[in-house]
């Protein structure tokens, strides 16, 4: 048997991943054990004019399956990726792909005008352009050195 260092940290990150566990299991409804919730994946950046999202969207036929809601300080996607096959779960051997509702709500970085946001879809990819105000956009002063 080796001596090993205690670590009081690692306990707590410990217990930490074990309670994580335990809500996730509890409160994600319709999943197995082991699953995860669907939700798309998200590229979020921004230029000197506008904050741009990018979202993974692979299956979803038409935008019309996709909501897209903005506010000034936020984004929220929500939609539903349905199966195309029209198979029982019994008859399923192996199945890995997401199917089901989605909603995903992320902070912005700065702030935008939702009313003059764009959004296109095409080849599973949703891309969102939002403009910024005049407080969202960051002013640089540029300071002589003497």
């Amino acid at each position: 048997m080796s001596i090993t260092r205690w670590d009081p940290f690692g306990e707590l990150t410990n217990l930490r991943n074990q309670m994580n566990r335990f809500f996730d299991h509890t409160f994600k409804k319709g999943l197995y054990p082991g699953a995860e919730a669907f939700g798309p994946r998200i590229d979020l950046y921004q230029t000197d004019q506008e904050v741009v999202a990018t979202a993974e969207l692979p299956g979803i036929e038409s935008k019309d399956d996709i909501e897209v809601a903005l506010t000034p300080d936020t984004l929220s996607l929500r939609g539903e990726l349905k199966r195309t096959l029209d198979l029982n779960d019994e008859n399923f051997y192996h199945s890995e792909r997401y199917y089901g509702s989605f909603n995903r709500t992320l902070p912005l970085p700065a702030e935008v005008k939702p009313e003059g946001s764009t959004a296109a879809y095409q080849n599973g990819l949703l891309e969102i352009r939002m403009p910024k105000t005049e407080k969202g956009i960051k002013k640089t002063y540029r300071i002589p050195i003497q």
